[in-house]
C-alpha cells in the first residue's frame, strides 16, 4: 500500500514539521521570484525610447524672454541650475572610458550621469512649465553646448560598448534610454494625459 492510496499517517504534520514545510515553501517562494526578477531584468532592454520623461506637466503660456536675457525674476532662463558641475561630468568622462572603465570609474560615471541629467531634465521641466513649447526649444538650444554633446555621445559610445545597460540607470532610466536611442533632443517631459515610464 502506498502513501496515494492511504493518505500520509495523523501524526505526520507535527508542529515542528509544519513550521518546516512552510519555510521551506517560503524559501522557495522567494528563491523562485529573485531569479524571476533577475531574468525579467536582463531580458527586459528597452528596444525603443519612451516618448517622455518624468510625471505629467502642463504647458506654461508665457511669452520666453530673448536668450540671455533676465525674465525679471533674477538670472537669464537660459542660466543652467546651480546643481550642474561641469568638472564633475568631465572628469568622468576621462575616467570611464571606452579602452577601460573599472568598476569604481563606473560608479562614478554613473553618478556623475546622474547628477548631469537631474540638472538638465529639472531644467527642461521649467521652461516647459514656463513657455510651452517655445521652452523646449529654449532647451534644445542651451544644451548643445560641447560637454553636452559629449555627454550624450559618451552614452551612446559606452552603450554600445556594453560598458552599461540602460536598465542600469534606475533613475532617468526614460532620460538615458531616449538619449542613447534617440538623441538628446528628443527629450521632453511628459504632458498630461501622457503616460510616463515607471
Amino acid at each position: 500500500m502506498s502513501v496515494l492510496e492511504q493518505g500520509l499517517p495523523a501524526g505526520f504534520f507535527t508542529r515542528w514539521r509544519a513550521v518546516a514545510s512552510g519555510l521551506a515553501i517560503a524559501g522557495i517562494t522567494m528563491v523562485g521570484f529573485s531569479v524571476w526578477a533577475n531574468v525579467k531584468y536582463y531580458t527586459s532592454e528597452p528596444r525603443t525610447a519612451p516618448a517622455c520623461y518624468g510625471s505629467p506637466q502642463v504647458a506654461g503660456k508665457q511669452a520666453i524672454p530673448p536668450r540671455g536675457a533676465s525674465d525679471g525674476k533674477g538670472p537669464s532662463v537660459d542660466d543652467r541650475l546651480a546643481s550642474f558641475d561641469i568638472d564633475k561630468t568631465t572628469l568622468a568622462l576621462r575616467v570611464c572610458t571606452l579602452q577601460s572603465c573599472p568598476s569604481a570609474a563606473l560608479k562614478e560615471y554613473r553618478s556623475a550621469m546622474f547628477w548631469y541629467l537631474a540638472s538638465r531634465l529639472q531644467h527642461t521641466s521649467n521652461l516647459y512649465r514656463r513657455f510651452g513649447d517655445a521652452g523646449l526649444a529654449r532647451a534644445r538650444e542651451i544644451y548643445r553646448e560641447p560637454i553636452d554633446v559629449l555627454v550624450e555621445q559618451g552614452l551612446r559610445e559606452r552603450y554600445a560598448a556594453g560598458i552599461f545597460r540602460l536598465n542600469d540607470f534606475r533613475q532617468n532610466h526614460a532620460a538615458v534610454a531616449t538619449i542613447v536611442l534617440k538623441g538628446g533632443d528628443a527629450l521632453r517631459p511628459c504632458r498630461v494625459g501622457e503616460l510616463a515610464e515607471d
